[in-house]
This record gives C-alpha cells, sequence and structure tokens, in this order.
C-alpha cells in the first residue's frame, strides 16, 4: 500500500480523545450475569479438575514468606523478580466470568544471600478499594458485567492495574491495558496512586507491554476504540514525554503487544473489530477472519509519516523481539494463533471450570521490506509445538537478537491441565531448540531471562520463572542455567503457600 499520512491530532488533544471510553451506556445491563452462579460452578469444577486451583481468588489481600530452597542458589543472582496478574476472582458471592478481569496482585520475588523471600500485595485501585467496601462488584470488566454496574466516567474507573510491571526512571509501575499506571512502592508493594508522565497525558492510555531499549529510551501505544485511534509515546529514560501522536484506525482493534526498531514502531491489528453496542468490553469486538489483518509501521522520528500493511486472517497476543538490518528490511517474532479464540472463549469458560485446553500458538518470523513496503511471515517450528510468552535479554531490545527463550508444549505430549508445560530456548543462529518439561502437577508462568552481572549480551545467565503446583498447592520459583535448561532447575524455592495463576513480570537486579 502507499503511504498514509492522515492528519495526526494535536498532543492536547490527546487527553480529551482518551476519554471517549471504549464502552457503551452499561447502567442498565447486567442481568445476564445473575443466570447461572459462576462461582458455585467453578467450585463444582475445582472438585473434579484440581488443576484449576490457579484460577482461584485469594483469600487475602497481602501474603508474606520465606521460600524454601532446594538445590544451590546462584551467589551472584541477585535482585527481585517483580510479577503481576489477576488475583482478586470472586466478591460477595461474585464471580467474573473472565480471567482477564481479576483485580490486580504485585508479587515481588526477592533473592538475596540470606535466601529468597516472597511478599504480595493487592493493588488498591478504585474500583478495587470501592468494590471492596460495598462487597460487590460494581464496574464492568472486560468481559464481564456485574448486576446493577455503576457508571464509568473514565477508562481509570475499571482500571485493575493487573497485567504488567514496569521497572523505569526509579518507579515501579503497575500496568493496564488501557488506562493509566499505577505507581507503586517497589519495597513494600504499597500503592500509591495513579502515576501521570505529564499533566497533559494524564488519563492516556498507556498499554502493558512498553518497549524499553538499551539506552532506557520508552516506546509504547494506547487505544481508544470509541474514537478509533491508536496512541503513540515516545519517553526518555527520565520517564519525561519526548512526543506524542495518534494515528486514525477504521476499523479499530485492541492490539496486546507491539515492535519497536531502531527506526519503526509496528503495531499489528487483527480483524478483531470493534463495534459499539451495549456489552463488556470484549463482547464490543466482532471476529471478522475473512478480513486480512492490517500491520501499521511508523516513522520513529515522525509519527505522521506511517504505511498500513497486510498479513492474513491472525491473532499474536505477544512479540519476541524486532530489529532492522542494514538493507532496511524489518524483522520480528510472534506466537501467532489462527483466531483469538483463547480470548474470547476459553479465558472466560476457565472461570466457571469449562476449560479443557487452549488453543494452539505457532511462532512465526515476520518480515517486512521498507523499499517495496511489503509483509511476509513463516513458521519457524514444526507444528506440533506451540509458544508462547517469547522474551529475550533485554540488552538487546529493539536490536538484533541471537537467542529466544519462550514457554512452549508439544501436542504429541500434552498435560493434564492443557497448559503450555515447558521453558524452551532457541538459538537462532543454530536452530538449536531445547527444552525442560514441568511435571503435569505443575503449571508454569512466563519465565524472563536474566543476565550474569558483568556478562556479555546474550551469554551468561539464568532462566526465572514461577509455577502454580496444584497438587501439593505451593507456589514454586525455579532458576535454570540458560546454557543448559534441558537438565532442569538448578535450584528451586518453593512458597509456604500458592498464589494464583499470573500474567507478566520483569527482573531488578540488585544494586
Amino acid at each position: 500500500m502507499n503511504m498514509n499520512r492522515r492528519r495526526f491530532l494535536t498532543v492536547g488533544a490527546i487527553g480529551a480523545a482518551a476519554g471517549v471510553l471504549p464502552l457503551s451506556a452499561l447502567s442498565n445491563v447486567g442481568a445476564a450475569a445473575t443466570k447461572r452462579s459462576w462461582s458455585a460452578a467453578f467450585k463444582d469444577a475445582l472438585e473434579q479438575r484440581p488443576w484449576l486451583a490457579g484460577y482461584k481468588s485469594v483469600a487475602s489481600d497481602s501474603f508474606q514468606g520465606r521460600a524454601e530452597i532446594r538445590g544451590r542458589w546462584p551467589a551472584d543472582l541477585k535482585g527481585t523478580l517483580f510479577r503481576n496478574g489477576p488475583a482478586r476472582h470472586e466478591i460477595g458471592n461474585f464471580r467474573y466470568q473472565h480471567w482477564f478481569d481479576g483485580d490486580g496482585m504485585l508479587h515481588g520475588y526477592r533473592m538475596s544471600e540470606e535466601g529468597v523471600t516472597h511478599s504480595a500485595q493487592m493493588i488498591q485501585t478504585h474500583k478495587y478499594k470501592a468494590e471492596r467496601a460495598a462487597d460487590r462488584a460494581l464496574y464492568p470488566g472486560f468481559g464481564t458485567i456485574p448486576p446493577n454496574p455503576s457508571a464509568v466516567t473514565s477508562a481509570d474507573t475499571m482500571n485493575s492495574g493487573n497485567i504488567s510491571v514496569l521497572p523505569h526512571h526509579g518507579k515501579l509501575l503497575a500496568l493496564w491495558e488501557a488506562g493509566s499506571p499505577w505507581e507503586m512502592d517497589a519495597d513494600t508493594l504499597d500503592t500509591k496512586g495513579i502515576y501521570r508522565f505529564s499533566e497533559k497525558t494524564a488519563g492516556v492510555p498507556f498499554s502493558a507491554h512498553p518497549r524499553v531499549e538499551p539506552d532506557g529510551t520508552l516506546w509504547n501505544f494506547g487505544y481508544v476504540s470509541g474514537a478509533n485511534l491508536i496512541v503513540l509515546w515516545h519517553l526518555d529514560k527520565n520517564g519525561r514525554v519526548i512526543k506524542m501522536g495518534k494515528v486514525a484506525s477504521d476499523p479499530i482493534s485492541m492490539p496486546h503487544d507491539f515492535i519497536v526498531t531502531t527506526k519503526h514502531i509496528v503495531l499489528m491489528m487483527p480483524p478483531l473489530n470493534y463495534q459499539r453496542r451495549e456489552s463488556s468490553f470484549l463482547d464490543s469486538h466482532d471476529w471478522q477472519p475473512e478480513l486480512p489483518t492490517r500491520v501499521l509501521v511508523v516513522d520513529k522520528n515522525d509519527f505522521s509519516n506511517f504505511h498500513w500493511l497486510e498479513l492474513p486472517s491472525q491473532w499474536v497476543f505477544h512479540f519476541g523481539n524486532g530489529w532492522e538490518d542494514h538493507s532496511g528490511v524489518i524483522r520480528f517474532d510472534g506466537a501467532r494463533e489462527p483466531s483469538p479464540v483463547n480470548m474470547l472463549t476459553n479465558f472466560r469458560d476457565v472461570m466457571r471450570g469449562d476449560l479443557v485446553g487452549l488453543s494452539p500458538s505457532h511462532h512465526h518470523q515476520y518480515r517486512i521490506d521498507t523499499k517495496t513496503w511489503r509483509a511476509e511471515e513463516e513458521r519457524i517450528f514444526a507444528p506440533n509445538i506451540y509458544t508462547e510468552f517469547p522474551v529475550i535479554d533485554p540488552r538487546v531490545s529493539c536490536r538484533q537478537n541471537k537467542r529466544l527463550i519462550m514457554m512452549s508444549a508439544d501436542d504429541q505430549s500434552l498435560p493434564i491441565h492443557g497448559n503450555l508445560n515447558r521453558t524452551s530456548t532457541f538459538d537462532i543462529e543454530s536452530g538449536k531448540f531445547s527444552s525442560y518439561r514441568y511435571d503435569d502437577s505443575q503449571i508454569p508462568e512466563e519465565h524472563l531471562f536474566v543476565p550474569k552481572s558483568g556478562s556479555a549480551v546474550e551469554t551468561a545467565g539464568w532462566i526465572v520463572g514461577t509455577a502454580h503446583d496444584w497438587k501439593r498447592q505451593l507456589t514454586v520459583l525455579n532458576v535454570f542455567n540458560v546454557d543448559a535448561v534441558d537438565a532442569g532447575p538448578i535450584a528451586t524455592a518453593t512458597l509456604p503457600y500458592s498464589m494464583p495463576l499470573g500474567l507478566h513480570g520483569k527482573f531488578v537486579a540488585s544494586a
């Protein structure tokens, strides 16, 4: 397609546009939520399928404990693994009807010469505090509308802060999908309040997957469904807003992640298109597989210079990394699904205990030629290999990487719980794919690469990640040698309790 130079709105109008909520008037909606007790259905299912325990609601606002370590913990692996995810799934006998609706809980796994400790705190959002005081669900969520919902005056009214975490410019931020970050205390995990990068950008959507370059420069996006707009962010290493912009997108989808290279920003817009209606935000979208996936490529230096390309219909939750070669070819990878059935159906069904397995995602390599403006894709692994949560050495973010770390599964030996059950590494140059398979009694979560202090990029380091042990009702933290992941964990820290399955995290090394 030819370059599209649609008019950008001024930065001063961004806050106003963010006020156009991706919600319809919902004051009389919510009766559907009372037709069946999802809470009772989940409890009945849990007795038959104990691996559903990771989707139980937390019983407390906070947790604190010391882990029991098995194996030899690396002496120079010191710091904190911060994790975030939905944790309160029920309130006042009402159970949310989508996994993504649970209120966020921030975790801190602290590693030092004294051992490993864990603490967790519910993120004290406006929504959480108001609903706790009322002892009932008040506000519409991503996929749930409670009975007799209260009015939503801004996106942050329903902001549950439950997706990811961002350590940047001396701040620790809990991130949601469509609203403001929440500033957290890195030591106590207490909630300080809504965080604003500037008064002018207050309330502007800030996605849960910002990209941070090695020098600390930060890029992010947001979407304003009701206004058919994509918002673009550019911050310096000190958290100051360098520039912002918006691109009109009609139709508008809900991109969850994106790619940044040395020269470009890339967003994939799958044909899950927003249609304003009186329903939850998720149910206000139509999956239209007959339409292509639209790909937006934006010049980092000039947000008004962008192109729209096309790829076949698909859904991608998460990308690994993107980079650009000397000839102007953009390359990036992602976990490609044929449709968003996991989000539309499976992550809803699990809340009443009906989940029998996840739809597979296959890792793909994407290529965009900035001279011809053509986009191509190719599957990387055999069709029996499923992948998700791809990560890299953060020191090569937005630059060419030689290694990927991801969660995976083999459809020839799927676990009883139906989730991904392996942590894997992929050497891009040699093609070597190595994995460690977790026991079926454990459901692993996202794992991260932690470089060894003083090491060269993409060399020595560890893979660090948590898993929910549903048989023992405990949460474990495992450490692997990145060069020998198939040998299994070199050390395991076991908490004296279990935590709900979460989403994303970041590791912060000790100073």
